[in-house]
């Protein structure tokens, strides 16, 4: 009798389990966009996925507490097809986070096996040095990119992020020549409501403005003497965009923002970098009803009265702002 040895590659009733393989032939580009907030476009040819199906992309984020790392936040990004690329866009990132590398990796299947690119490492900071030292940046791109530094180290302060590794602790002279006079930015004035309307039954009890992943209007009311559901309520907003047109959009779900005074509250996030300086005109509704007077407000009127590194920040704020105005508007 013959005996005959096997090797099986897997147990009975088991899969095989196949380690991913990295594909070198993979590169992956970079851009950011700073038009509405701060984020990474992670960008690859569609040529080099033609064989691929179910990619992705895996993004590693440094969290901080202080000045030390403590944790790791994962996300899964799904692709944006824009003409001969694909887009991987990082979101939310915030203005402490400029310095912050993150870490991208493309997942994608062939033929049942999984493959990998190798790991991509970007900041919005490298970006904005990139262009700082880089033979024929616009001189306007190059002033945003120095104001964006400026303005991620005075966020960093204010936060206390990160403070032994600033944004804009690489700059040399020739970079810091870009920036803007921070000391001549100018704030608005305008907070002004409008007694349009008889007998309110919401009135305004405040605003703020948000320094999150966007520069975000956060519009306060009180609904002591209103009948109705809150829940029902809309805030209608309008201004003008940098292009000299008239936007207006709806906001509805109101969140809440103090219980114990009854207070609610809508988070306008749709304005530009560019855009700060625009009055914005916000009015409540129920239904098609309105039942607040017309508060106007704009962004640049939050740095009044602000001092220490608050009103640094503010000032450093307002100054890219110009900047983003003047590099997007022709």
């Amino acid at each position: 009798m013959i005996k005959l040895d096997l090797i099986l590659p897997y147990r009975y009733g088991e899969a095989e389990i196949k380690e991913p393989i990295v594909d070198e032939t993979i590169s992956i580009g970079h851009t950011l966009n700073l038009a509405s907030d701060i984020s990474i476009n992670f960008a690859v040819k569609t040529t080099l996925l033609a064989d691929y199906v179910n990619h992705h992309m895996v993004v590693e984020i440094p969290v901080y507490e202080g000045n030390t790392q403590i944790d790791t936040r994962t996300l899964t990004i799904e692709p944006v097809l824009n003409g001969n690329y694909y887009y991987y866009t990082l979101t939310g990132l915030t203005a402490v986070n400029m310095g912050d590398v993150v870490s991208a990796q493309l997942h994608m299947e062939k033929d049942g096996q999984e493959y990998l690119s190798k790991v991509d490492t970007y900041s919005v900071s490298q970006y904005a040095y990139s262009q700082l030292n880089k033979e024929g940046t616009p001189e306007k791109l190059k002033a945003l990119c120095a104001d964006l530094l400026r303005y991620g180290k005075e966020a960093q302060i204010y936060k206390s992020y990160r403070t032994d590794s600033l944004a804009d602790a690489s700059m040399t002279e020739e970079n810091k020549a870009y920036l803007s006079d921070v000391e001549a930015v100018a704030f608005g004035n305008t907070n002004k409501t409008l007694t349009d309307l008889e007998s309110p039954q919401i009135t305004w009890a405040g605003k703020s403005l948000i320094l999150d992943s966007k520069v975000c209007l956060k519009f306060i009311f009180s609904a002591s003497k209103y009948s109705g559901s809150v829940d029902g309520l809309t805030l209608r907003v309008s201004y003008t965009d940098t292009y000299g047109a008239e936007k207006a959009l709806t906001l509805a779900d109101p969140e809440l923002y103090n219980e114990k005074l009854g207070y609610y509250a809508f988070t306008f996030d749709s304005l530009l970098a560019a855009e700060l300086r625009s009055v914005v005109s916000v009015q409540v509704y129920a239904g098609d009803a309105p039942v607040s007077y017309t508060l106007q407000y704009s962004a640049d009127t939050y740095g009044n009265n602000k001092t220490g590194t608050l009103l640094e920040l503010c000032k450093a704020l307002f100054a890219y702002s110009d900047s983003a105005r003047a590099y997007f508007i022709p």
